[in-house]
């Protein structure tokens, strides 16, 4: 929409209301490019969701299915893994040598 500035009109109001045209006009356009780019924003997070979401099917009670060897620990075998967890070598300091 090119005006050339010889067309113009000399009335003041005339061209007051040509320029609240054209700024309605732009504003109009501005107002569907920012929907256009919400809507494509909206579109772009849901196949980034469906890209990246969690894809296993977990069931409730699932985990416990592999569980037998924790369920037949008798009290000994308890009591003897809890110690050994206790019971850590201590690492030694690392100590800075002295400078030559």
């Amino acid at each position: 929409m090119k005006i050339d500035a010889h067309s113009l009109p000399d009335d003041p109001e005339q061209l007051k209301r040509m320029l609240l045209e054209l700024q309605q006009h732009m504003d109009e356009k501005l107002a569907e490019k920012d929907a256009k780019i919400h809507e494509l924003l909206q579109a772009y997070n849901a196949k980034l969701a469906k890209e990246y979401a969690k894809k296993s099917e977990k069931m409730p009670g699932a985990g416990e299915v592999f569980n037998e060897a924790e369920d037949i620990l008798d009290e000994h075998d308890k009591a003897l893994l809890a110690t050994s967890a206790s019971v850590k070598k201590e690492k030694a300091k690392p100590k800075r040598r002295p400078l030559p």
